[in-house]
């Protein structure tokens, strides 16, 4: 089935939900609901006896009765027995699963504190590439752990990816919802069968599945090319392609070419080893992209190198707000629960040991850690320089000849005087260059066509930052254009250093009124999207 990305907000209290305090085969005691879709809801729970909170995704009554959806059922339950075989700290961990006598289909799992990454990217929008980076290959790791099993996930995207805090661990990431999984392995009872699909449903997200998943196929390589996407939206604040219906963009996936950074960003700071690295995932053909996850790692290792980040990924603790996050979307079932956690320092560096592939350690470092190194150095052999002259200084010199006397002391030329550092300081700085001022440009709808003081900088939702030419407010005239839509023209401005947020609801252009149509004929009864 056919869902958007749109992050869903969580589901208010409902007083007339029959689940709110039952107790499911007297151990998950509900307490409250966190969040819901189409495919079920997910609540927070109590496990007794443990007394542990848990995320607990419940399949809505409409899929549980007997008869009524076979398929889904398979479907939950595989979610649940292949993701509680998953042992990485980045994959969710499954506690239990089963069904209630009732006919109540469940799965607990442990309870996550943080935001999804979609949630974070509409909190602080694109990421430096070096925590872009960090972030995506842990879900790399994640996912490879899954291939090397025979799983594919087939649903990856920003809504399955939780980033948390963990005491002094920041951006710690675990990956949710193999509610789509499929094995590619020998194993027949792990297999998807005809029964698990309905003829004609494409199972995953359009604006993050791979080319071939529109036909049904996949393999671990349409896992690289939705990480792909994932690490596109990432860096540049939105995915490669975007359009009102998801026909449309499913076509985009199959058809078109990403567009290039700078056609989305001019201004962006991510070295061409990183854009090279997200292109290649994001090729069309799966034999053109990256071959398994370990390619990929090996490809974030190389990329950072060559950009200066010499085989760790610096990661920097930005979650400016890790509150009480709603759920922001459930597929087949609810994601883990999302809760509130401490909020770090914003734009520090953060140290950590990571697994290398070969299964070592290495240890991340940021540069002002080896300078303090160096210096640390430089001064334990300064101080055993000075020592030497110390102790030499103190034994008894030998005698020398009279002659030499008038030179064993030559005096010393006094150190310069510290007058002319006035001076100097008292110089004038050169004059600070212009700050740019960062302009958050959204339409409703996306993907109109944006104009800067009349130059084509892309397509919203996108970020632009202008540097004014003189000291001041920085004005600019945004232009909107979309077929079907009125273009829109309107001056902003904005202090140097701060961002403004523009935004705006374009007018549909009426149509002029005709013949009426003549009636369908009553079995005709298609929708404009035969996917929604």
């Amino acid at each position: 089935m056919i869902e958007s990305d749109a992050p869903r907000k969580g589901a208010p209290a409902d007083v007339a939900d029959p689940l709110l305090g039952r107790i499911l085969n007297e151990r998950f005691r509900i307490l409250e609901t966190l969040g819901a879709g189409g495919m079920g809801r997910v609540y927070k729970a109590m496990q007794a006896p443990l007394d542990r909170l848990v995320a607990l995704k419940v399949l809505n009554p409409q899929y549980s009765g007997e008869g009524k959806d076979p398929g889904f059922q398979k479907r939950f339950f595989l979610e649940a027995s292949v993701t509680a075989k998953l042992r990485h700290p980045n994959t969710v961990t499954v506690i239990d699963y089963g069904k209630t006598e009732d006919g109540i289909y469940y799965i607990a799992m442990e309870y996550l504190e943080g935001l999804t990454l979609s949630q974070l990217l509409t909190q602080e929008g694109p990421l430096p590439w070096e925590r872009a980076l960090a972030i995506g290959q842990q879900v790399a790791r994640s996912l490879r752990e899954a291939h090397k099993v025979g799983l594919i996930h087939r649903d990856l995207k920003p809504a399955n990816v939780m980033i948390l805090n963990q005491e002094a661990d920041h951006d710690v990431v675990k990956v949710l919802d193999f509610g789509l999984v499929k094995s590619f392995s020998g194993d027949a009872a792990m297999k998807e069968d005809t029964t698990l699909t309905q003829a004609g449903v494409i199972l995953g997200s359009p604006q993050y599945m791979a080319p071939e998943q529109a036909r049904n196929i996949a393999d671990p390589r349409s896992d690289v090319y939705s990480l792909g996407v994932v690490l596109y939206q990432t860096l540049m604040g939105r995915p490669p392609f975007q359009a009102a219906q998801s026909i449309d963009v499913i076509v985009k996936h199959i058809n078109d070419p990403p567009p290039p950074f700078h056609t989305v960003w001019p201004d962006h700071t991510v070295p061409a080893e990183v854009e090279a690295l997200v292109m290649k995932c994001l090729a069309k053909r799966p034999v053109d992209r990256y071959a398994s996850m370990d390619a990929v790692l090996q490809g974030m290792r190389t990329a950072a190198s060559a950009s200066g980040v010499s085989g760790v990924f610096a990661t920097r603790t930005g979650l400016n707000a890790v509150g009480s996050g709603p759920h922001s979307g459930i597929h087949s079932g609810a994601h883990p629960a999302l809760g509130s956690g401490p909020t770090p320092a914003p734009n520090t560096m953060a140290l950590d040991i990571s697994v290398d592939e070969a299964g070592g350690l290495a240890e991340k470092k940021s540069r002002k850690g080896l300078g303090i190194a160096l210096f640390g150095v430089s001064l334990f052999v300064g101080l055993g320089v000075a020592s030497i002259f110390v102790l030499r200084g103190a034994q008894k010199p030998p005698p020398e000849p009279a002659v030499s006397a008038p030179v064993a002391r030559t005096p010393v030329a006094p150190p310069p005087t510290r007058e002319a550092a006035p001076v100097a300081e008292a110089a004038a700085p050169p004059p600070a260059a212009p700050r740019p001022v960062r302009f958050d440009v959204e339409s409703d709808p996306p993907g109109a066509e944006v104009k800067i003081n009349g130059r084509v900088r892309g397509n919203t939702p996108l970020v632009i930052n202008h540097t004014p030419d003189t000291p001041g407010l920085a004005d600019v005239e945004v232009s909107f254009a979309m077929d079907g839509y009125q273009t829109v023209s309107k001056t902003y401005s904005g202090e140097p250093g701060t961002t403004v947020n523009v935004s705006i609801k374009l007018p549909r252009i009426k149509k002029q009124p005709g013949p009426k149509p003549s009636p369908k004929a009553p079995s005709s009864q298609y929708k404009d999207d035969p996917y929604q």
